[in-house]
């Protein structure tokens, strides 16, 4: 046995130096793969639609399927180890993992950067938006690089400008838009959201930086594909007015530091009416839009899981719709539903393309003390698209009694939490699938019991909802139809919030 004295002899040691040496080269040469998630915005003259977005080494890359089947119908497709054949429209596509050139027919045409495969998907540089998608569609293609949206056909998006004016006791934003907005405001983390309506809009500039003692920034979002301004105070405790005027195009809002109780005029001791916070006299024709719920208000929390994601992409429709895409996209539909409502705050337990553990999207939930746990798939539901079914956990014996019965246990197995909300789930199953059966041209199936992994460690009442039919042999287009997960997201939040209301 060699001791360690002469282990570390100089001839030793300077192996081991160079051993260290060239690890951390190949760590600090190691090409950065996927450096953060995104979306990326497809508006078209009478839908819009989500794409997740990857960053890799730098450059923005879309699923080529999934950008493929946005703008027309695929007619063919041979996936190979690094090859993959589309036949799309009249055009045959060819392209090669690692490669940027792209072959159209017998035409090559060559990308800013090469293609990638992540996570089993297909995956091109932004600018094969530009160079490559109107020569396939014939269509115009508005996109102004470095943003995450694009515009396809007739769409033609409005814009804003912005205007910061000090007032007595707070400060005034006016916005001019180019075309009619309908604002609706709610609150989320500190900051107020301002909901813009249906039109498609494109910012002069995505951040407005403010340096004012009452707001200090005011950023352009429409990663879920609805437009909106948040608004960001420099301190908690201001008040907020938006009011919506000259038909729909100016929008002006006042924040406000509350005003402190007046004392009762000497002549009449006997009046305790403090007065209120002034509120700006809206313009002629002007409409409310209504003040946000303020921030820091603590509301109850609802956890929306996500399933699948990363390395396990789930089912796939026959257009390469990946269930763990579609449900994402369901997820940030929802949870926007939901933050609308101004009833409550959201958890996600999977932010990004992850696979999160069943173990970590329990936890997740369970710190957050989460007052409801929904967790969303899509899959084979049989014939017929959209459909829904609902789903409780199904424990595999008798379930646990409920806390605070004469059986009550002291210490609960995590493999056994959800069984003492078995009631109250399927009370939450019932009422949603009630819900849904309203829903025009869905099918809702009744609530069924099932040994759903996901739901077992979950110490609230918790359902899963999977929405179908995603399978390789149908289209996706009925379950990414943006009417559909707009309802179905409707549906959702209406239901937690009536639920919630009655002290469920």
């Amino acid at each position: 046995m060699l001791s360690l004295n002469k282990f570390l002899q100089p001839s030793w040691r300077k192996i081991l130096l160079s051993l260290t040496l060239f690890c951390g080269l190949v760590l600090l040469l190691w090409p950065a793969r996927v450096l953060r998630s995104d979306n990326f915005v497809f508006y078209f003259p009478n839908s819009r639609h989500v794409v997740p977005l990857e960053v890799i080494e730098n450059t923005k890359y879309l699923p080529f399927l999934e950008v493929l089947n946005l703008v027309g119908k695929l007619n063919g497709l041979q996936e190979k180890r690094n090859t993959l054949k589309v036949g799309f429209a009249n055009t045959h596509i060819e392209l090669r993992a690692d490669d940027p050139r792209i072959r159209l027919d017998k035409e090559t045409m060559i990308l800013s950067s090469p293609i990638r495969v992540s996570n089993g998907k297909w995956m091109v540089p932004s600018d094969f938006l530009t160079t490559i998608l109107p020569k396939l569609t014939g269509q115009s293609v508005k996109y102004q690089e470095g943003t995450n949206r694009i515009f396809f056909g007739d769409v033609k998006p409005g814009s804003f400008t912005l205007r910061l004016e000090p007032e007595s006791n707070g400060a005034r934003l006016t916005f001019q838009f180019t075309d009619k907005v309908a604002v609706r405001t709610a609150s989320e983390n500190g900051k107020w959201l301002m909901f813009l309506g249906d039109h498609p809009i494109e910012p002069l500039e995505q951040s407005f930086q403010l340096h004012n003692p009452y707001v200090t920034e005011v950023r352009f979002d429409d990663q879920d594909g609805l437009p909106k301004l948040i608004i960001t105070p420099s301190t908690a405790g201001l008040n907020f007015y938006p009011v919506l005027a000259e038909g729909g195009k100016v929008l002006r809002a006042d924040i406000l530091k509350p005003s402190p109780p007046q004392p009762p005029p000497p002549t009449a001791p006997s009046s305790t009416t403090a007065s209120a916070p002034p509120t700006p006299a809206p313009s002629p024709g002007a409409a409310e839009a209504g003040p946000a719920t303020p921030p820091g208000t603590l509301l109850p929390v609802v956890a929306l899981d996500a399933g699948h994601g990363g390395d396990d992409a789930g089912a796939h429709s026959r257009d390469g719709v990946a269930e763990k895409d579609l449900v994402a996209q369901l997820v940030a539909r929802v949870r926007q539903a939901l933050l609308s409502t101004q009833k409550f705050r959201v958890v996600l337990t999977r932010a990004g393309d992850v696979n999160e553990t069943f173990e970590h999207r329990a936890v997740a939930a369970n710190e957050a003390a989460a007052a409801y746990f929904l967790t969303f798939h899509a899959g084979d539901l049989g014939g017929g698209s959209p459909r829904i079914a609902v789903y409780t956990y199904q424990p595999p014996g008798l379930p646990l009694p409920l806390p605070g019965g004469e059986a009550r246990l002291l210490f609960v197995p995590w493999n056994r939490v959800q069984e003492a909300y078995l009631d109250q789930s399927r009370q939450l199953a019932q009422t949603l699938q009630q819900e849904f059966t309203v829903l025009v041209g869905v099918k809702a199936d009744l609530p069924t019991p099932a040994p759903v992994r996901t739901l077992r460690s979950v110490n609230a009442p918790a359902v899963a909802i999977e929405i179908g039919t995603l399978t390789p042999d149908d289209d996706a287009g009925p379950l990414t139809d943006t009417v559909f997960q707009l309802h179905f997201s409707s549906v959702v939040a209406e239901v937690l919030a009536a639920l919630q209301g009655g002290g469920a």
